[in-house]
């Protein structure tokens, strides 16, 4: 089998070369893969924590800081840049970043932990950002098969969750550092599995099911893909969550379009697309009377509230000094009073709207650079599902393509991002190996290092 982390020839040739079976090797890519898991499945640490001690969280990893650690000790191992797309434009956030944190400090007053919280999602789009350039080249089916396992054990406390009509695990930890937010619909409990709540399981099941759509469409793994596609369905449906249920639909569509030729001409504009239908839903439910006493999943009091939330943020934002309106105030999401740890800056009520909450946090600057690098790394990812036609990648894009629609009614899904960070970590294929940086800049790397 062929070395899948090669050097370059010259100088680094009579350093050691770790092989993919090196633990050397494997080490950063586990915690890389530990970090970003974690984040997505982002109540499963906490839940088996306080199984262990009945209530109690012992540690809280920091993920972010582990998948510096992982990136940088794997640029290490490796003495070498890979060639990437998106080098540019992690540049140029990485540069916004300590501007725009700066100005929050000194201008607004905001404290840097507060100012973490405001701009999390621009640190993880510089993370993978970073991660494209950097040869990690981790096999897609081995990721798939590992959020395979963990798909089906989310679904088996979910079906618990909605059968026994109870939360069977924890809620809240003993120190509410973890809390499971809006676990009831009504009189049902939402199964929200092991995550932090229903919408960031329905989430997950989504992008799973767009993964099953694409084997579905393939001979060899229809039978395979229809089992799990049922399945994630039934997992979205019992977050009892109306925008994961259609965004459920929507991803499905999605990977159906990416997967044929005829429509795969038309897949660019799927993020568009996905906006409209976020846009046409809000418009429908304004329109449709009655709705808010109904008592069930057309109840339509949260969209009403979030209208009146809309009112109350989109009012301060046009209050603001034209500075505040170009570079934002800070505004971070939404955290529960009752959290040890609430930033300062936190919303009093959720915004529910990712637009109006990057204006409010980064100004119209900011939600410009935000359209532009997730449109940046929306055609660096079509690109590679279309191409590669691997089942992660394309189930992965279909998830990417509706943030859009999940953004016009809720706050920027993060574990969207997290899994934009692993697909720019994926191998192409068990052969192939992305061109490196020019042998010269490599040389010179090694001499720094």
């Amino acid at each position: 089998m062929s070395d899948l982390f090669s050097y370059p020839a010259g100088n680094a040739a009579s350093h050691y070369r770790p092989t993919e079976k090196s633990f050397i090797v494997f080490l950063p890519v586990l915690l890389i893969i530990f970090a970003a898991v974690t984040l997505i499945v982002d109540g499963a640490l906490p839940q088996l924590e306080m199984a262990v001690t009945g209530g109690s969280l012992l540690f809280s990893p920091r993920q972010p800081t582990i998948l510096v650690l992982g990136l940088g000790a794997m640029l290490l191992l490796k003495g070498r840049f890979q060639s990437s797309r998106l080098l540019l434009l992690t540049l140029v956030l990485s540069a916004y970043v300590p501007l725009e944190a700066l100005f929050l400090h000194f201008y607004i007053g905001l404290s840097f932990a507060a100012i973490r919280s405001s701009l999390e999602c621009f640190t993880l789009l510089i993370l993978a950002g970073a991660a494209s350039v950097v040869p990690l080249q981790i096999k897609p089916r081995r990721i798939l098969a590992l959020l395979s396992v963990i798909t089906l054990a989310c679904l088996i406390l979910s079906a618990a969750q909605f059968f026994t009509n109870s939360p069977i695990v924890r809620t809240e930890s003993s120190d509410r550092a973890f809390h499971v937010q809006s676990y009831q619909f009504l009189d049902q409990t939402r199964g929200f599995s092991f995550f932090a709540n229903g919408l960031e399981a329905g989430i997950f099941y989504s992008f799973m099911g767009g993964v099953a759509t694409s084997l579905c469409l393939r001979r060899g793994t229809r039978r395979i893909g229809l089992f799990l596609l049922l399945l994630c369905a039934f997992g979205c449906y019992a977050t009892y969550t109306r925008l994961v249920m259609i965004g459920f639909i929507v991803c499905v569509l999605a990977v159906f379009v990416l997967s044929r030729k005829g429509p795969a001409r038309f897949s660019r504009l799927l993020p568009i697309l996905s906006l409209c239908c976020g846009v046409l839903i809000v418009v429908q439910g304004l329109r449709t009377s009655g709705g808010a006493a109904r008592t069930d999943l057309a109840n339509m009091s949260s969209l009403d509230q979030r209208v009146l939330a809309w009112g109350v943020y989109g009012g301060k934002f046009l209050a603001g000094s034209p500075t505040d309106i170009l570079f934002g105030i800070g505004q971070g999401p939404y955290t529960p009073y009752s959290s040890p740890d609430r930033p300062e800056n936190a919303s009093p009520i959720p915004v529910d709207n990712a637009y109006l909450l990057a204006l409010l946090s980064s100004g119209i600057v900011g939600l410009a650079l935000l359209c532009a690098a997730y449109w940046r790394f929306w055609i660096f990812l079509h690109g590679r599902a279309t191409s590669s036609k691997d089942h992660l990648l394309t189930g992965i894009a279909g998830i990417f393509s509706i943030v859009p629609f999940l953004c016009a009614i809720n706050d920027l899904p993060t574990q969207t991002l997290l899994l934009l960070l692993l697909a720019v970590s994926l191998a192409d294929g068990d052969d192939v190996i992305p061109a490196p940086v020019p042998l010269t800049v490599n040389q010179q790397y090694l001499k720094l290092a």
